[in-house]
């Protein structure tokens, strides 16, 4: 998922979709960074992984009250995975086939 997003440069304009579209967010990249899991290292569970911050520019569907707002942003990584990720011309960068 974080290796389709990253072939765009900040501020590419997308509209992510979770939870059976249940929350549905438009919004900007922020940037790409790494980050872990918040255990310690030598947990067995630790591991890093990559994330984007996306600044939400609007809430186009928000079933779940999530909390979200403009201007703020929403982690998308492993531990926040969206089901479908479309750039602004609804182009499908990512999906997640599971969720079929």
């Amino acid at each position: 998922m974080i290796r389709e997003i990253i072939k765009y440069p900040n501020g590419t304009y997308l509209k992510i979709e979770w939870e059976n579209s249940q929350l549905v967010l438009e919004g900007k990249i922020g940037t790409i960074y790494e980050t872990d899991n918040g255990l310690d290292e030598e947990d067995a569970g630790y591991i890093e992984f990559y994330a984007c911050a996306l600044s939400i520019e609007k809430i186009v569907k928000n079933t779940r009250n999530k909390n979200c707002h403009i201007g703020s942003l929403i982690e998308i990584s492993i531990e926040n995975p969206p089901v479908t990720i479309t750039l602004e011309d609804g182009s499908i960068i990512w999906q997640d086939d599971s969720s079929k």
